[in-house]
């Protein structure tokens, strides 16, 4: 996308389909395969691309000009280089972030927008991953906290946030761990021992850590409130804010601040859903929404 980063991105399912874009969360993550399960192959044509820094994108877990407003112009750069004149955006998580951000910078380039797991990226939206989870789990949480030590724990954001940074892989190794071990533990309304387990010191949990540090760190490159004060910039574009009633990571507020500033997006709370798109009343919402857009012959 320019000369540092290069783009990893892939398509599937209906050629000449309309197109709509996948984005994963973080920041820092990467393509997941369930993703796939989220559209009617038939019908549509499905784009994957790996943000900057992610994965396969390259170099891996480079923090140079990684930044909300290069991933949006990446997006457009994406979006014309595949010849689309509009796509649906489906972002989830940290994605939902993104989509609404590129929705409002780009809204002609959007026929409809579908968001999950919102999170605004404000204050209140970074406390609630930071401290506000320990109303809910509060050993997860205190474990968390724990790992730091004692003259650490009263500045737990920025304290992590240096350590998963520092180049020495001594001190960002288990910190990149212990802070993403924590995440996975508020994802799913019933916990997934083996993904719980899985989070490790490798290439991934590395990488996804240290990018989302840098963007923790500066308040993810947007102003406070921003998504809210420019949600005027969405209307006409037809959407849907879901979210589950039990996401621990991302809960229903930041959704339902979103659905009160655009009113042009239907709005649901799922019921017993977590987090993440492989929760099947969560996945089978957004593919009921794909479908909503399906069946009513958009764009």
């Amino acid at each position: 996308m320019d000369e540092i980063h290069t783009l990893y991105w892939e398509e599937f399912g209906a050629m000449g389909g309309p197109p709509i874009v996948i984005l994963h969360g973080g920041p820092g993550g990467s393509i997941r395969d369930y993703y796939r399960q989220l559209i009617d192959p038939n019908h549509y044509r499905g784009i994957l691309f790996e943000q900057r820094g992610c994965r396969r994108s390259t170099p891996v877990g480079e923090l140079e000009r990684n930044t909300t407003c290069h991933l949006v112009d990446d997006m457009e750069q994406l979006r014309k280089h595949l010849d689309v004149e509009k796509w649906l955006v489906l972002g989830g998580s940290w994605g939902s972030t993104l989509a609404l951000a590129y929705a409002q910078t780009f809204p002609t380039s959007c026929a409809g927008v579908i968001v999950t797991g919102v999170t605004l990226s404000r204050s209140i939206d970074a406390w609630w991953w930071w401290e506000g989870v320990r109303f809910v789990y509060p050993e997860v949480w205190a474990a968390f906290r724990d790992f730091l030590p004692p003259d650490e724990r009263a500045a737990l954001r920025e304290n992590y946030v240096r350590r998963v940074l520092d180049p020495d892989p001594s001190i960002h190794e288990p910190a990149a761990v212990a802070m993403m071990c924590y995440e996975a533990q508020t994802l799913d309304v019933w916990p997934d021992a083996s993904f719980i387990g899985s989070t490790a010191a490798d290439k991934d949990t590395l990488t996804m850590a240290r990018i989302f540090a840098q963007y923790d760190s500066n308040r993810f490159f947007l102003d406070e409130g921003q998504l809210v004060e420019n949600a005027s910039r969405l209307r006409g574009i037809p959407g849907f804010i879901i979210n589950g009633r039990f996401d621990m990571c991302t809960p229903p507020h930041a959704a339902y601040d979103l659905h009160r500033v655009w009113p042009d997006a239907q709005f649901k709370i799922v019921p017993v859903a977590g987090h993440r798109w492989n929760d099947p009343l969560l996945g089978n919402a957004v593919v009921s929404a794909t479908d909503w857009f399906r069946e009513t012959n958009w764009p």
